[in-house]
C-alpha cells in the first residue's frame, strides 16, 4: 500500500490512490459545468503524483526529507496531456501560482529542477515514468481532456478570462485538496470522515425571506411619497433584471433608493430562475462590507450560521464586532 497521509488519530493511513480519486472527484464538482471541468479531474489525479515515490514514502515515516512531490504531476500534465492550466494549478498547490509564460513553463522540465529547484527541494523522483505505472498500477487512469481551461495554441489571446480561468482550476484543485486531507486528520473514532458543504443558498426560501423583511421595512418608513417610488421602481427594475438569462448588468440609483436590499432581489431572483449555486457580493473598503453582511444578516437571521459569509482580513477574529460596535451603518444601507 503506498499512502498520500500519515495516520491520524485512530492509526489510520491514508492510501494515495484514495485520495487522489477522491480530490479528482472534488475537483471535477467544484468546477461544475465548466468547459474544462475534465481538466480539474485530472489535475486532481495528478497532483501528487510525486508521493508515489521510495523517497517521499519514507518521508511519511521521518526518513526523509525536503522533497518536491508535485512537479512530477506538473509535468506529466503539461508535456504529455498539454494542459497549462492544470499543469500550473499542480505547481503551484504548496508553493503558489507560478508565472504562465514559455521560459516558466520550460522550467517545469524535471531534469532542470533536479539540477537547480527555484525552492532548494529535492524531487521525490526524476523519473516520472516510474511514479506513473505505480499509479495506474494503483487503478489510476489518466485521461487527456478534450476542452482545456488554457490551450497551448491561443497564445493568451483572451488573457484576462485565461487567467481568470486558470485561478478558478487553481481553487478548485487546492480546495479540493485541502478538504480531503482536513478529512482523513479529523475521522471519527468508527474510522468515517465526515466532510461538511457548508449551508446550500436555498434562493426561493431566500426570497421569501428578503420580501417579509422588505414589507417590515415599507411599513415602518417614514420617507416621503417621491422616495418611496423610487424605491419601488428600483426593486421592480432589480425583479426584472433578475428573471433575464446570465449576463452583464448594471445598476446604477442615487444614495437612499435601496441598492443593498435592491441588488439581493437581482441576484436570489437571478439565482433561482438560472439554477446557480451562490452569491458572491464583491465590495470595497471593510467598513462597507461589514454594513453590508450586517444588512443580510438581518434578512436571514433564521437561516443557518454563514449562510452570509463574510470574508476579508478581519472576519472571524472577533475585532469586526468591536469596531462594529461604536459604528453607524450609512443611510442608503438602512434603505
Amino acid at each position: 500500500m503506498i499512502y498520500a497521509h500519515s495516520a491520524n488519530a485512530n492509526g489510520d493511513w491514508h492510501p494515495l490512490a484514495e485520495h487522489l480519486q477522491c480530490v479528482s472527484r472534488l475537483a471535477t464538482n467544484f468546477a461544475a459545468n465548466t468547459t474544462w471541468r475534465n481538466e480539474a479531474a485530472l489535475a486532481g489525479l495528478l497532483h501528487d503524483l510525486g508521493k508515489y515515490a521510495d523517497r517521499f514514502q519514507a518521508r511519511l515515516i521521518g526518513q526523509d526529507s525536503g522533497l518536491d512531490h508535485w512537479s512530477q504531476g506538473a509535468w506529466v500534465a503539461l508535456a504529455e496531456h498539454r494542459v497549462i492550466a492544470a499543469a500550473l494549478a499542480i505547481q503551484g498547490h504548496h508553493v503558489g501560482l507560478q508565472r504562465a509564460n514559455t521560459d516558466a513553463l520550460r522550467r517545469m522540465n524535471l531534469q532542470s529542477l533536479t539540477q537547480s529547484h527555484p525552492f532548494g527541494l529535492a524531487l521525490s523522483d526524476a523519473n516520472h515514468m516510474r511514479l506513473k505505472q505505480r499509479a495506474e498500477a494503483d487503478g489510476l487512469i489518466f485521461q487527456t481532456p478534450a476542452q482545456t481551461a488554457l490551450p497551448i495554441q491561443n497564445g493568451m489571446a483572451h488573457a484576462v478570462a485565461n487567467m481568470l480561468d486558470v485561478r478558478l482550476l487553481f481553487s478548485c484543485l487546492v480546495d479540493a485538496d485541502f478538504l480531503d486531507t482536513e478529512s482523513h486528520f479529523e475521522g471519527n473514532a468508527q474510522g468515517k470522515r465526515p466532510r461538511s458543504d457548508g449551508p446550500k443558498l436555498d434562493a426561493s426560501a431566500a426570497l421569501a425571506a428578503l420580501d417579509a423583511h422588505m414589507a417590515k421595512l415599507r411599513s415602518a418608513t417614514g420617507a416621503q411619497k417621491e422616495v418611496r417610488q423610487a424605491r419601488e421602481a428600483l426593486w421592480s427594475a432589480a425583479e426584472r433584471a433578475g428573471q433575464m438569462q446570465p449576463g452583464l448588468f448594471t445598476l446604477t440609483a442615487p444614495t437612499g433608493s435601496g441598492k443593498t436590499l435592491s441588488m439581493l432581489k437581482f441576484a436570489l431572483e437571478h439565482a433561482a430562475k438560472n439554477n446557480l449555486k451562490r452569491i458572491v457580493l464583491a465590495v470595497p473598503f471593510l467598513s462597507v462590507i461589514e454594513q453590508t453582511a450586517r444588512e443580510y444578516r438581518k434578512v436571514f437571521n433564521s437561516f443557518p450560521d454563514n449562510f452570509v459569509l463574510e470574508h476579508h482580513s478581519l472576519a472571524g477574529l472577533g475585532v469586526e464586532a468591536d469596531r462594529n460596535a461604536d459604528s453607524h451603518p450609512s443611510p442608503h444601507l438602512m434603505d
